[in-house]
């Protein structure tokens, strides 16, 4: 969201109804309540019908699948936690891209190009951190033993920041 607000892009996101000024204080332009709005038509109409270029969901194949109606005439998807459904999105009268995002993976394979630019980027990542220009969100900072019961208060889904164990 920081950087698409950097790039001068209009940022749209869904979010629960609580955190709706915390988002719009990230760069947010919009937000959707999720859990009461049907995004597709909150957005559709935010873009007076023309929908949006790109789409980054991180919640999962449900949500990207919906996600898909919202995008533009060659829009983009890029996903993290899994997939839409391809084979059913492919049109010939309305193409999109797709793009999984699994930077992991460049540390499994054997490609050093991808490892370098991988880097690279992680680099240019802390520059704008260091510059102030980029907020890791850091919640809070734990100790080592303190692990479990952060893993737990994750996945309660009540934090709006980043957990940082010291070791």
């Amino acid at each position: 969201m920081q950087l698409a607000k950097q790039a001068g892009l209009t940022v749209i996101t869904t979010v629960s109804k609580k955190n709706h000024e915390y988002v719009k204080s990230l760069g947010a332009d919009y937000a959707i309540d999720y859990k009461e709005e049907d995004f597709v038509k909150e957005t559709l109409a935010i873009t007076n019908g023309l929908a949006v270029h790109a789409v980054l969901d991180t919640v999962g194949r449900e949500n990207a699948n919906k996600s898909l109606e919202a995008l533009a005439f060659n829009g983009q998807i890029a996903f993290i936690a899994g997939p839409p459904d391809v084979n059913s999105a492919i049109s010939f009268a309305h193409p999109l891209s797709f793009h999984q995002v699994a930077l992991g993976s460049a540390h499994q394979s054997a490609n050093r190009h991808e490892q370098a630019a991988l880097k690279k980027m992680g680099d240019n990542m802390l520059e704008l951190v260091k510059e102030g220009k980029l907020d890791p969100l850091v919640e809070k900072t734990i100790s080592l033993d303190e692990v479990p019961q952060a893993l737990a208060q994750l996945a309660s889904r009540t934090m709006t920041g980043k957990i940082i164990a010291v070791l």
